[in-house]
């Protein structure tokens, strides 16, 4: 009773956050010509009329390939991480995203944070506010990967490195596989990139690489293979959708939000020869970044969706298409022009994950592509709490995904303040 107690204080106290939202040093990466679309701008009808802007392309993954020698020495050049799962079965992957761990001790000012908000972000909490969560989440999935998507930490609140500290020292303590992609306040930390891609690396369970800083944009372009038996069976794409609250080059840091075209062109390079060494046959993938892509809102308009200024929030009602969760908020989107969402289609891409919307977790199917807005992993900054939420619950907890030979399934795991 006492732990209940105690949950429901830090819901009611979190009602009052912070007034902001919710990747070794590197030189200038070739083609440094900026985004392929002002992806942080205005936008005008950001979920408007998009008749098919995939266009007529190529499905290099379609039904009709007859696959050859699967070429595993050369796989495992191009991917940068094997997993491997035993077959005959579904391979589990679960996302927790936006966890932005605060630490007010750390606050650059005494003015940054409300009372109540300095009082309820000290060190202390961290177990009910966000490893309770994730815990409970973790031991109902029992997932082969688990999926950091963005705003692990909240940088500006770890200047001295101890949050994600603490944060690895939780992953790791799940003794499962586990991978990460950086947010727009992952790297405000005065620790410095070089410092935190190394307390990444060199954690035991956890799968990730800083990348080729000298060729790419941003922190974090990397694959993870997944092998079942002989088969590679998915692709798991993490990526740097940049966006960070300030811009260094010297660490690789963007604060344009979004995609360059040198990250666009590894991704489609990278398909081609996963296709050559895969027999000739594309392999299922899916994706990762923090910032959502503009497609979602084409995916939902079919259930209302407006643009802002005109937004409305909205509960995806049941369907027997997979299509869920709750839409509560507007915001900005990547990808506008849907380049990166053509790739996804020609490539066979069965979804792809992000985060950054706190109060968002819709997850709906544009084009053959699946989106989803995942559920946000702890009660740091914002959040929706049961007094407002459209399902009376506080949404709150992760995302269970599901890849096998039924196709991608997708469904939120709440977390259980009774249990």
């Amino acid at each position: 009773m006492k732990r209940i107690l105690t949950v429901l204080l830090a819901v009611l106290l979190a009602l009052s956050m912070v007034a902001c939202s919710g990747s070794t040093t590197g030189g200038n990466p070739a083609n440094p010509g900026g985004n392929t679309e002002n992806p942080g701008g205005n936008t005008e009808n950001p979920g408007g009329n998009t008749e098919n802007p995939g266009g007529n392309t190529d499905n290099p993954g379609g039904d009709d390939e007859v696959q050859g020698e699967v070429q595993w020495d050369k796989l495992n050049e191009v991917l940068d991480f094997v997993l491997e799962v035993e077959d005959g079965r579904d391979v589990v992957v679960l996302q927790l995203t936006d966890i932005q761990i605060i630490d007010s001790s750390q606050a650059r000012s005494p003015d940054r944070l409300t009372a109540a908000d300095a009082a309820m972000w000290v060190p202390g909490n961290m177990e009910i506010l966000a490893w309770s969560v994730m815990r409970q989440i973790v031991e109902r999935v029992n997932p082969d990967l688990i999926v950091l998507s963005g705003d692990n930490v909240y940088g500006e609140f770890d200047d001295n490195g101890t949050v994600l500290t603490a944060l690895i020292a939780e992953m790791e303590s799940y003794k499962i596989p586990w991978t990460l992609t950086f947010g727009n306040h992952d790297n405000e930390t005065k620790k410095g990139m070089e410092w935190t891609c190394s307390q990444y690396e060199n954690a035991e369970h956890c799968l990730f690489k800083r990348g080729p800083i000298d060729k790419l944009h941003g922190n974090g372009n990397f694959t993870i293979g997944v092998k079942q038996g002989d088969k590679l069976s998915e692709v798991i794409w993490l990526m740097d959708s940049n966006g960070h609250t300030e811009q260094d080059e010297s660490q690789n840091m963007y604060s344009s939000e979004g995609l360059f075209e040198d990250q666009i062109q590894w991704f489609e390079d990278t398909c081609l020869k996963l296709k050559e060494y895969n027999g000739g046959v594309m392999p299922a993938s899916i994706g990762f970044f923090h910032h959502p892509m503009q497609a979602i809102c084409s995916g939902m308009q079919k259930y209302g969706y407006v643009a802002t200024p005109n937004f409305s929030r909205f509960l995806i009602p049941e369907n027997t298409v997979g299509d869920s969760g709750c839409m509560n908020s507007d915001g900005k989107y990547v990808d506008k022009s849907f380049t990166f969402h053509k790739l996804l289609k020609k490539y066979k891409c069965e979804g792809w994950f992000f985060g950054h919307e706190h109060r968002n977790n819709t997850s709906v199917t544009y084009e053959g592509v699946r989106y989803t807005f995942g559920l946000k992993a702890s009660y740091y900054d914002s959040y929706e709490n049961f007094s407002q939420s459209l399902l009376e619950r506080d949404e709150v907890g992760g995302t269970k995904i599901l890849l096998g030979e039924s196709g991608l399934r997708v469904s939120h795991e709440y977390y259980d303040t009774e249990a």
